[in-house]
């Protein structure tokens, strides 16, 4: 039941399957935890990790529900005992599990009363690209560990659930090959052609041509996948007019209405463009998939405040909850995005430890991001990022994330295309979340 839909996690169906009483008078449940479904007695978010760990463990599953105001054993109802669940902040919460997990996992939360008992309940989305790594140790958690949901209880994964995500990630893209090469057998060969979204070439059995580089990054969505699953129904219509190029290389181009997607917002942010009409960047990160866009820049180029910001967002025709987690964002009065250790012994905080003095002394090279070594030194230099300051230099920075990130994103893996985001964001938060206020 994944949360990017209008879809809510917390249909009647799904209550009352969880909510099944073993009589009209009592108050115990017939319904036990199991892979999808925790009981905790009460909510604290001081246990923010405990149920990071429960998160990872859903996400990697199938998703599942914590549910606030049941015992375990038996599994009694007594209701929440406080206004904690009700008023937590859903920014903490967010910014929580961002701090443990990698790639950030969807999520919902929702308030039910019945039987005069109220409770408390968080849905966590089962992870499209998996598996959800833990990011750093802790009390319950450990760095580098891969939870699973047994039954009812959260544990570090085994080889065979482990060996079955890799082999599911890899039927995904089989499926994909089979759906694309299915559709050109159906259409013709002779009808079909390939759009490069790298070189803007598009090649058929007719001909070739190439959209402009000018509008190319445009077309950067459609690697995300992001699509309309209903059978038949189109999921983008490109309309425009072919007019021919000036030189002798080409013949024609493709006129595209602009769009506003990921590509073009990192782009704008690290190119430091004077857009013009910077509310624009922050409603189309409101129809992303994550909330970790760069908002305070955007801000900072309107006449409005950040209170005025969220007043505008809230005044968007925007349904779902990546448009609420944004305006959480905007709401916490500060943001701890730094990912991972500089301190410590282990190899990964000793590569974001040289990386990071590699930041400020400049002296990155070609061969330290594309080094091909268990270190992940890619995704690692991103972690490094998170931990810079005002004191670093920001057009350096911003260029070595333009340079080797932006162009290849959608190539990115989940855990290095998450750690990118916040890296920006980060940046975003150093450089201009004082002049937006």
């Amino acid at each position: 039941m994944p949360l990017h839909t209008t879809e809510s996690a917390f249909t009647g169906e799904v209550l009352r399957k969880i909510f099944s009483f073993e009589s009209d008078l009592s108050d115990r449940l017939t319904s036990r935890e199991n892979g999808k479904l925790e009981f905790k007695e009460t909510f604290d978010m001081g246990s923010a990790d405990k149920y990071a760990k429960t998160a990872a463990a859903f996400a990697n599953a199938q998703g599942g529900y914590i549910v606030f105001g049941v015992k375990d054993s038996p599994r009694q109802m007594i209701g929440l005992k406080s206004q904690n669940f009700e008023n937590f902040d859903v920014g903490k919460m967010t910014a929580a599990l961002n701090e443990w997990l990698s790639p950030e996992i969807e999520w919902e939360s929702y308030v039910w009363e019945i039987r005069g008992y109220k409770v408390g309940l968080l849905f966590f989305s089962e992870a499209l690209h998996k598996p959800v790594v833990c990011m750093k140790n802790g009390k319950v958690m450990q760095e580098g560990a891969i939870y699973y949901r047994y039954r009812g209880r959260s544990e570090t994964i085994k080889y065979a659930e482990l060996r079955r995500i890799l082999e599911e990630q890899k039927e995904r893209e089989r499926n994909l090959w089979f759906k694309q090469l299915k559709k050109m057998a159906d259409v013709g060969v002779e009808q079909v052609a390939v759009l490069d979204l790298q070189s803007g070439e598009v090649t058929g059995a007719k001909g070739n041509f190439f959209i402009s580089e000018e509008l190319l990054p445009r077309l950067q969505f459609l690697r995300e996948g992001h699509f309309v699953e209903t059978e038949g129904s189109p999921s983008l219509k490109l309309i425009g007019d072919l007019h021919a190029a000036e030189g002798p290389m080409f013949h024609s181009t493709i006129k595209v209405p602009t769009t506003l997607r990921e590509p073009e917002i990192f782009g704008a942010f690290l190119r430091r463009e004077a857009v013009i009409n910077p509310t624009d960047y922050i409603a189309s990160a409101c129809y992303e998939q994550s909330p970790f866009f760069p908002l305070y820049y955007f801000i900072q180029q309107t006449t409005e405040s950040v209170p005025d910001t969220i007043e505008l967002i809230k005044g968007m025709n925007i349904r779902g909850v990546v448009r609420n987690k944004i305006i959480a964002r905007l709401q916490l009065a500060s943001e701890e995005l730094a990912i991972g250790k500089l301190n410590g012994a282990g190899a990964a905080a000793v590569s974001r430890r040289l990386l990071h003095d590699k930041l400020r002394s400049k002296s990155i090279e070609t061969a330290d991001i594309q080094a091909d070594n268990k270190l992940n030194v890619q995704q690692r230099l991103l972690e490094a990022v998170t931990h810079t300051d005002s004191t670093f230099d920001q057009e350096y920075i911003f260029g070595l994330l333009e340079e080797y990130y932006l162009h290849p994103l959608a190539q990115l893996g989940g855990n290095t295309r998450s750690a990118f985001r916040k890296a920006v964001c980060h940046l975003d938060i150093v450089w201009y979340k004082a002049l937006a206020n």
